[in-house]
């Protein structure tokens, strides 16, 4: 690194081999970085933090001028933390008798009985943890509210607890618009006509949350029939099988 280079970094500018100066502490409104700007911070080691509102990366040092909460939050630039982001967006009622939250240590028990179940883990993407324990089922549940790279929500219905949706940004390496969804529910709530709905009030809901998703794609086991219905259902198109694995399946949804 050159004087004028670690001057710049001082000032908190990074020039780019082009000569392109990407600066690391602007204003959360300039946008979000280029996929040549993020892929340079990443060789140079720079922090980045990855925004769900504008479905992109930023550099961490940005000084957010929008109008939301902001909370401590872990960055997505391996393993670098210490920044400052939007506070993901809240979902509150989805409907009169459905409602998301975050899940909360106080819902462990409740938690391991809807999901300690080989058969709701028969089509998920991980393996069922046999078996599930209060140590793995709290860190389950830490997981989902450590990122801002997801949003993990508890689904209630009628105030009960039923099962999981999840909204994934930054799946698609060429579209930042793109995100994916999934849910589980408990064994004891399938069948009833929760899935449909969930599904597809979520679906509107993450739409009408994020303005920068254009797209939401769900992936679903070629043997699940049940879901793949849902998702049609709620207006999912078939996109054939996963490059990534051909015993899964791509159903999307333009906005």
């Amino acid at each position: 690194m050159t004087n004028q280079d670690q001057t710049h970094r001082d000032r908190g500018v990074l020039v780019m081999t082009c000569g392109t100066e990407i600066d690391l502490t602007r204003l959360r409104s300039s946008g979000v970085l280029t996929p040549e700007e993020v892929s340079f911070c990443r060789d140079e080691s720079i922090p980045l933090a990855y925004d769900p509102i504008q479905i992109g990366w930023v550099p961490s040092q940005v000084s957010d001028d929008f109008l939301a909460d902001v909370r401590p939050a872990r960055t997505m630039s391996r393993g670098h933390s210490h920044s400052y982001v939007a506070q993901k967006p809240h979902i509150k009622a989805l409907h009169p008798q459905y409602n998301l939250r975050a899940w909360e240590l106080y819902d462990l028990a409740d938690y391991k009985a809807l999901l300690d179940d080989p058969l709701v883990w028969r089509y998920m993407t991980e393996p069922y943890p046999d078996p599930l324990t209060d140590e793995t089922a709290a860190a389950l549940i830490e997981l989902s509210n450590a990122s801002n790279h997801h949003q993990v929500f508890a689904i209630l219905r009628d105030s009960k607890i039923v099962g999981q949706v999840r909204l994934l940004y930054d799946v698609d390496d060429f579209d930042p618009g793109v995100a994916e969804i999934s849910y589980w529910l408990g064994r004891a709530f399938w069948g009833k006509g929760i899935g449909t709905d969930i599904v597809s009030l979520f679906s509107k809901r993450c739409f009408a949350d994020n303005p920068g998703i254009t797209t939401l794609i769900a992936r679903v086991h070629r043997d699940n029939a049940s879901s793949a219905k849902i998702l049609s259902k709620a207006g999912y198109e078939n996109r054939g099988s996963d490059p990534k694995d051909g015993d899964w399946m791509i159903l999307s949804k333009r906005r």
